[in-house]
C-alpha cells in the first residue's frame, strides 16, 4: 500500500456519474450461453450497537423487529437470502424466542438462507482498537454462535470501520474464516484498484514472505454500502431499485427520480435498467460474478419492506434468468454463496496479493477521517484500563479454577466475567472506541465500562482470596469483597482515585497484595498514598525495602498535609501474587532506608507553610534550566520554561524538546472539523504555554526524580524511575488534560529532535504490528495523520525515539525528527456525517505515555531494510508498551478477613522470555466434550535487535520461541493439551509433542483440559 500511495495523485476529477471513477464502458459480447454474468443480490442490515441511540433503545425499536420479521419472511420463500453481523443484537434477541423461533433459525441457518458474517460481537473500529480486545470481541461472538446456533462463520463483513486494518483478517484467518469484504477505503484508492481490476486481493501480513496470512478480500468499487452505491456507478439508477424508497415509505432518492412498483408492464425496462448497472460493476472485477448488497442502516425493520425489497427484486430475477439472450443469472445470495462462486471459477493463487493498511480513510474531497482517532481521549484511556483488567481477572480466574476453585468459573462470579467481556466488546463498535456517538449514548457506554471494571476486580479480589486464603477448607462467600483496588472509579466520568492508606497509632502496619499479569517475574517502582511521611516498608520476608516518601501537590502553590506519595520496588511472580507491609514509624525515627524527596520550585515568591517531612523547600524566585537523572545512563535536561529540552543516553545528549501545539478549525461557510474528520485551520499549528511563567515543581530522590508544571488546560509530569525493570528505560510523562474552557481547539504533544528521519516514520497497527509511514506533500495535515494505538517511532542511523501510549491517538510526523501526538479536540459544530453534534462533553483526561530514545547498534547485522514497508519495536519499546497495558495490580485486604493469608502465590514453573507473552489465559466451556478446558493464546512478538544496550541483558528475550507446555503452569502438567482455533470454537487434534515452537510474530492458541478419568 505504501508502494501504491506513492504512485497515486490523489487527485478528484470529476467522473461523471460515478463521481470518483470514470465512465463505464462494456461489451455486451462478452457474455453468452456458456459465459453468463454471474449475479448475487445480498440483503443485509447495518445495525450500530450505540450511535444515535444506546445499545437497547436501538434494539427495542429498531433491530428487535429486523430480526423478527426476518424468521417469517425468510421462511415464506426459501430462495431469500439474508446475512446478519452483530452477535450483541441477536444475543439480546435470541433470549426472548420461543423453542419454535430457535428452531426455524437453526433451519435457516442450515439450510444457506441465513448467514452470520464475521460473528463477531460487534463489527468492531480497526485504528484505535487493540488487537486483544478485537480478540476478544470476536472470541465473544464465535463462542456465543457455537452454543447457541452450532455455527463457524466463513466470511468477514466490514461495511463501516473507518479504514481498514491487517490486523482483523489475521485474526479471522487464525479463527477459521476464509473471505472477507471491506468497504471504506480512501476513494483514490478505490479508483486506482477498479481500472487495474484489482478490487479482490490476497491480503497478507507485512511481515510474511511466504503468503501464509493471505487472506481473499473485495473491496466495494462506490462511495458507500447503501443500495444507491451498490448496484453500479450511477446512484441515480440504483436508486430506483431501492424499494423502501417509493413514495408511500417515507423515505426518497435524492436524484428525484423514485423507484416504481414493478408489473408486468414495466418489467423489461426496469431489469434492462438494472442490468446495465450491474454489467458496468462487473467491468471493475476478473470474475464475471457480481457482488450486490441490498441494504442499509437499520433497514427492514418492516414486514412492507421486506415485501417491497424481495418481491419486486424477484419479479427483476425472474424476467432477467427467462430471457436466455441476456446471459445473466441472477439470485439472491449470501455473502458466502458470492465468495463461494468467485472460488470457483479463479484459483486462489490467480488474485493479485497486497499489504498494508487502508488508513487515512477519505471519503471525499480533503476530508479525512483522522479525527476520530482522537476524540472522546477519556474514553480511549478507559478503555485500556478495562482490557488490561479484564485480560487479569480472566487468567487469575482460570489458574484459581485450575487449582479446584470451581467457584471462579461457574455461578455469579463466571457471570461478572461474562459481562464484563460483552460490555468491554461492545464497546469496541466502531462507534464506540472511535468516540463517534452522540453524548447520552458516550455516558451509556462509559457506565457499562465501569460496571465491567467493577466486576473484573470483583472477581480479581475472589481470586486472590481463594488463592492465598488458609486453611482452603470453609466455603468462601462469592458475593463479599475481602480486598479493594488501590484504584478505583466510583463515577464514569472518574480520571481513577487512588486509595488513601491510613496509618497510626490505632494501624501500626498495613499489608498490601500485588499482582502481575504477566507470565514472567516483573520488578517496578510502586508508588502509593499514605497519610502520613513516617512510614517504612518490608517485603513478605521481614527484610527491610528501600522506600521514598514525595510531597503532594493540590495545586500549583499548595501540599498536601494529609497525603504522601510513597514509592518502592515490589518484585511480583509471573501471575502471582506477593504482599508486602507499610508500618508506621514513630516520628523522630527515620531509618536509613527511608528518604525524604528533596523539593525545589522555581518561578514563585509564595512562602509555603512548613508540613510534616518537608520543612525544607528550595524555592525560587525565577527559573533556570536543570536535569533530573536515575540511573547513570539516562537523564533528562529541562529548559526554564519546565519542558523537556534534552535526553542524555550513555554519555551523549540528544536534543528533545517537547512543546505543545493548537490546531483551530476551518472558518465557517467551509466543512469544518467535527467527531470524525480533522480539517484543520492550516497546516502549521500554533506552539501555546510558551510564556514562561509557570510554576515549576521539581522533586528528587533516590527511587524517583519528577519535574511538573501547571499549564492552562494541561498538569504536565515528566518522570525518570531508578528501576531495573522496564519502567526504567524511559521517561514517564502524564499528561492531565483539560480543554472544556475553550472552543474548536485540538491540543497536540510535540517533540522537536535532531534525528534525520526525513518523511518516514512509524506507527502500530492495533498493538500487534508496526508499519512504515511517510508524510506525503501531496497530502493535506489531515491525511498525513495515523492512528497510534499503542507506540510510534522515528529514527535515524544512529538514534530512535519511541513513544509508547497508554491510550490510542492520533499521531504525524509533520517535519523531519518531529512527531506529534493529538491530546484532545473539542468542536463546536457536526461534520456532516451523521453524527448530528460536535464534541463538546470533554472530560479532565489522564494521557500517559513513555518515551524512549535509544542509540542503535552500527552496522547491526539485524537491522530492518530501510524500504521494507514493516518496522520492529527495539525491546525497550516493546517493555514500556507492555508496562503501560498491563500493569501490576495493588490491592489493600479488608481489616477483619475470615482467613489468614498466605503471603505469596506463584503458579508458573519458569519465567517466559519478555518477547513471548500468555495474551489470554481464560476458562472455556469444551466444545463438544465435557466439563471445562483452559484456553491459552501465545503471542511472540518480533523485536529490532539492533538497540540491545547493557541495561537490557537481564531481560531474557527467547532464542528459538520453545515453550514446554507441561512445564509452564504447577497444576497443569498432566492435562490434555490440543489445537484450537483462536476463538476456541472448536477443538483440534491432541499435540504430539508438549514443546511448542513459535515463530515472531506467531499467534499461537491452546487448549488445555482435565484428562478424563
Amino acid at each position: 500500500m505504501l508502494e501504491l500511495y506513492k504512485q497515486l495523485e490523489f487527485d478528484n476529477p470529476d467522473g461523471g456519474v460515478w463521481k470518483q471513477g470514470w465512465n463505464i464502458m462494456y461489451d455486451e459480447k462478452q457474455w453468452h450461453p456458456n459465459r453468463k454474468l454471474k449475479i448475487f443480490v445480498v440483503p443485509h442490515s447495518h445495525n450500530d450497537p450505540g450511535w444515535l441511540n444506546t445499545f437497547e433503545k436501538y434494539y427495542m425499536f429498531q433491530t428487535r423487529s429486523i430480526l423478527n420479521n426476518m424468521v417469517i419472511k425468510l421462511s415464506e420463500d426459501r430462495r431469500r437470502k439474508f446475512i446478519w453481523a452483530e452477535i450483541s443484537f441477536f444475543k439480546l434477541w435470541w433470549d426472548d424466542q420461543s423453542k419454535e423461533i430457535k428452531d426455524e433459525v437453526r433451519r435457516l441457518i442450515h439450510d444457506g438462507q441465513l448467514e452470520i458474517v464475521s460473528g463477531g460481537w460487534v463489527m468492531p473500529d480497526e485504528s484505535v482498537s487493540h488487537w486483544i480486545a478485537q480478540l476478544t470481541q470476536l472470541t465473544e461472538g464465535h463462542q456465543w454462535l457455537k452454543y447457541n446456533l452450532d455455527y463457524t462463520p466463513n466470511s468477514g463483513w466490514a461495511i463501516d470501520p473507518f479504514g481498514l486494518s491487517p490486523t482483523m483478517p489475521y485474526l479471522l484467518k487464525n479463527s477459521g474464516l476464509e473471505n472477507l469484504l471491506i468497504q471504506r477505503v480512501h476513494y483514490s484508492v478505490k479508483k486506482r484498484l477498479a481500472k487495474d481490476k484489482n478490487l479482490e486481493f490476497r491480503w497478507r501480513q507485512l511481515w510474511d514472505d511466504d503468503g501464509s496470512t493471505e487472506f481473499l478480500t473485495h473491496v466495494m468499487p462506490f462511495y458507500s454500502y447503501d443500495v444507491p452505491h451498490t448496484c453500479g456507478p450511477d446512484p441515480k439508477v440504483c436508486c430506483q431499485f431501492d424499494f423502501y424508497r417509493m413514495q408511500n415509505f417515507g423515505l426518497s432518492c435524492p436524484w428525484k427520480i423514485p423507484p416504481k412498483t414493478i408489473t408486468r408492464a414495466n418489467v423489461a425496462e426496469r431489469a434492462l435498467l438494472l442490468l446495465d448497472q450491474y454489467r458496468k460493476k462487473a467491468q471493475l472485477f476478473k470474475t464475471n460474478v457480481v457482488l450486490a448488497p441490498l441494504g442499509d442502516d437499520f433497514r427492514y425493520t418492516h414486514l412492507t419492506e421486506w415485501e417491497a425489497q424481495y418481491d419486486n427484486y424477484q419479479k427483476l430475477f425472474n424476467y432477467m434468468n427467462e430471457n436466455q439472450h441476456l446471459n445473466v443469472q441472477i439470485q439472491f445470495g449470501t455473502l458466502s454463496d458470492y465468495f463461494e462462486a468467485i472460488r470457483e471459477k479463479h484459483n486462489f493463487n490467480e488474485f493479485p496479493t497486497l499489504s498494508g493498511d487502508f488508513f487515512t480513510y477519505s471519503d471525499r474531497d480533503d476530508h479525512y477521517w483522522s479525527g476520530y482517532y482522537t476524540s472522546r481521549p477519556f474514553h480511549k484511556r478507559l478503555d485500556r484500563v478495562l482490557l488490561g483488567s479484564l485480560r487479569g481477572s480472566e487468567a487469575l480466574a482460570a489458574i484459581a479454577w485450575a487449582r479446584g476453585n470451581d467457584q471462579l468459573v461457574e455461578g455469579s462470579l463466571a457471570s461478572r466475567l461474562s459481562k464484563a467481556r460483552m460490555w468491554h466488546s461492545l464497546f469496541q463498535h466502531h462507534d464506540g472506541v472511535t468516540g463517534t456517538a452522540r453524548d447520552n449514548v458516550v455516558i451509556d457506554y462509559a457506565q457499562k465500562m465501569i460496571m465491567a471494571l467493577n466486576n473484573s476486580a470483583h472477581v480479581l479480589q475472589q481470586s486472590i482470596a481463594h488463592l492465598l486464603r488458609t486453611p482452603q477448607t470453609s466455603p468462601m462467600d462469592v458475593e463479599a469483597v475481602y480486598f479493594s483496588l488501590d484504584e478505583t472509579r466510583s463515577h464514569h466520568t472518574s480520571v481513577g482515585e487512588k486509595h488513601v492508606l491510613n496509618l497510626g497509632d490505632d494501624k501500626p502496619s498495613r499489608k498490601i497484595i500485588l499482582y502481575n499479569s504477566l507470565p514472567r517475574e516483573r520488578t517496578k517502582v510502586q508508588t502509593l498514598i499514605v497519610s502520613t511521611p513516617f512510614v517504612r516498608v518490608t517485603d513478605r520476608r521481614g527484610q527491610t525495602v528501600k522506600c521514598q516518601v514525595s510531597p503532594v501537590w493540590i495545586g500549583p502553590a499548595a501540599l498536601s498535609t494529609a497525603r504522601y506519595e510513597l514509592s518502592f520496588l515490589v518484585t511480583v511472580p509471573g501471575f502471582g501474587i506477593t504482599t508486602y507491609i507499610v508500618h508506621t514509624l514513630h516520628k523522630a525515627s527515620y531509618t536509613k532506608e527511608v528518604y525524604l524527596a528533596n523539593v525545589t520550585i522555581f518561578n514563585t515568591d509564595i512562602s509555603f507553610p512548613s508540613i510534616p517531612g518537608f520543612n525544607h523547600l528550595t524555592i525560587m524566585s525565577h527559573s533556570q534550566e536543570f536535569s533530573i537523572s536515575q540511573r547513570p545512563n539516562l537523564s533528562a535536561s529541562f529548559g526554564k520554561s519546565g519542558l523537556l529540552k534534552a535526553l542524555r543516553v550513555d554519555n551523549t545528549m540528544f536534543p528533545v524538546h517537547l512543546d505543545f501545539v493548537k490546531y483551530g478549525t476551518r472558518s465557517s461557510g467551509k466543512d469544518r472539523s467535527g467527531a470524525y474528520l480533522f480539517l484543520p485551520d492550516k497546516s502549521e499549528p500554533d506552539v501555546v504555554f510558551m510564556d514562561g511563567r509557570a510554576i515549576i515543581h521539581l522533586v528528587t530522590g533516590p527511587i524517583l526524580s519528577k519535574v511538573f508544571i501547571e499549564l492552562p488546560y494541561v498538569r504536565h509530569t515528566c518522570t525518570l524511575f531508578n528501576s531495573p525493570g522496564s519502567d526504567g528505560l524511559g521517561l514517564h510523562i502524564l499528561n492531565e488534560v483539560d480543554i472544556t474552557e475553550t472552543q474548536n481547539y485540538e491540543l497536540a504533544m510535540r517533540f522537536n529532535t535532531d534525528i534525520a528521519s526525513g518523511n518516514q516514520f512509524f506507527t502500530d497497527l492495533n498493538g500487534l504490528n508496526i508499519i512504515q509511514r511517510q508524510r506525503f506533500s501531496k497530502l493535506p495535515t489531515q491525511g498525513n495523520y495515523y492512528p497510534m494505538a499503542a507506540s510510534a517511532y522515528i529514527e535515524d542511523k544512529r538514534v530512535r525515539l519511541t513513544v509508547a501510549t497508554a491510550q490510542p491517538l492520533g499521531v504525524a510526523s509533520m517535519a523531519s525528527g518531529q512527531l506529534e501526538i493529538m491530546q484532545d479536540r473539542r468542536l463546536l459544530q457536526d461534520d456532516n456525517r451523521g453524527l448530528g453534534q460536535g464534541v463538546m462533553d470533554n472530560l479532565l483526561t489522564n494521557h500517559i505515555f513513555t518515551l524512549i530514545l535509544e542509540k542503535k547498534e552500527t552496522n547491526c547485522p539485524f537491522a530492518v531494510p530501510k524500504n521494507h514497508p514493516a518496522g520492529l519495536l527495539s525491546l525497550s519499546g516493546h517493555l514500556a508498551s507492555e508496562e503501560l497495558l498491563h500493569p501490576i495490580i495493588v490491592l489493600h485486604p479488608h481489616n477483619s478477613l475470615p482467613f489468614d493469608l498466605h503471603a505469596y502465590f506463584s503458579p508458573l514453573r519458569h519465567n517466559l522470555p519478555v518477547d513471548l507473552n500468555i495474551v489470554s489465559l481464560r476458562a472455556f466451556p469444551i466444545p463438544e466434550g465435557a466439563g471445562k478446558g483452559i484456553g491459552m493464546v501465545l503471542h511472540q512478538s518480533a523485536l529490532d535487535t539492533c538497540f540491545n544496550n547493557s541495561f537490557l541483558r537481564h531481560f531474557n528475550v527467547s532464542e528459538s520461541g520453545e515453550v514446554d507446555l507441561t512445564k509452564l503452569f504447577n497444576d497443569m502438567e498432566d492435562w490434555t493439551i490440543s489445537k484450537a482455533p483462536l476463538t476456541f470454537h472448536n477443538v483440534g487434534p491432541s499435540l504430539k509433542s508438549p514443546i511448542v515452537n513459535l515463530c515472531p510474530h506467531q499467534i499461537l492458541p491452546i487448549l488445555f483440559h482435565k484428562t478424563q478419568s
